[in-house]
């Protein structure tokens, strides 16, 4: 048997078998995604001045998620999370409270672990600092 029928029979088939496997394991880990949930603390706004909130979470330039909630007449916002699956375990998010009387927009970089809880804290950017006139 020469090398060139040795390399034929019985290497390619090998060598062709490999070469799917290492695509198949490229292609699986491209889209392996982090699932986390994201708490907004609002601190006591949740419950009374909170209007609405809205939420978007982005990895460079692509948005990735939004979160909508608004509050229903005579109620405050309550317990504001979601859960969001990333591509990437670091994102920005930008995050836009309605208070009634004025609007908030906070952004935050966030990084999350497979399955845990990430609580963004919003209750020093809701305080209205004193002297201020709005």
């Amino acid at each position: 048997m020469s090398r060139y029928q040795l390399w034929r029979r019985r290497l390619a088939p090998l060598a062709f078998a490999l070469a799917i496997g290492l695509i198949a394991r490229d292609a699986c880990n491209k889209e392996q995604r982090t699932h986390a949930t994201v708490v907004l603390d609002l601190g006591a706004a949740a419950h009374g001045d909170a209007r609405a909130i809205d939420a978007e979470v982005l990895i460079g330039p692509d948005l990735i998620a939004t979160f909508h909630r608004a509050a229903l007449p005579g109620s405050g916002l309550g317990v504001t999370k979601f859960e969001a699956s990333l591509p990437a375990d670091d994102a920005d998010v930008k995050v836009d409270i309605d208070l009634g009387t004025r609007h908030v927009r906070v952004a935050r970089r966030i990084h999350i672990v497979e399955g845990s809880t990430v609580t963004i804290p919003l209750t020093e950017a809701l305080t209205v600092p004193s002297g201020s006139g709005s």
